[in-house]
């Protein structure tokens, strides 16, 4: 227990994914709970990132699904 409080010894390791893999090899790292990662853009704000399109349209089409929720609740239709 005396080790909860101190530094374990870490290693500062480059991983390269292809982009297709990367979502599942990152998703696998993270339930490990045991590594941290560098941000190797600092300078870019979030709206300058590779992913913010996608974000756009995940909130266009959440934006979407809640019309089409309210619209079928209006007309008394069961989901």
């Amino acid at each position: 227990m005396s080790s909860w409080w101190r530094s374990r010894d870490m290693k500062y390791v480059s991983l390269i994914f292809s982009e297709d893999a990367a979502h599942e090899c990152v998703h696998s790292l993270g339930r490990l709970g045991s590594i941290q990662f560098t941000d190797l853009n600092p300078e870019q704000t979030p709206f300058q990132r590779r992913y913010v399109g996608f974000i756009k349209r995940y909130d266009e089409l959440e934006r979407k699904l809640r019309f089409m929720g309210a619209e079928i609740n209006a007309f008394g239709l069961k989901r």
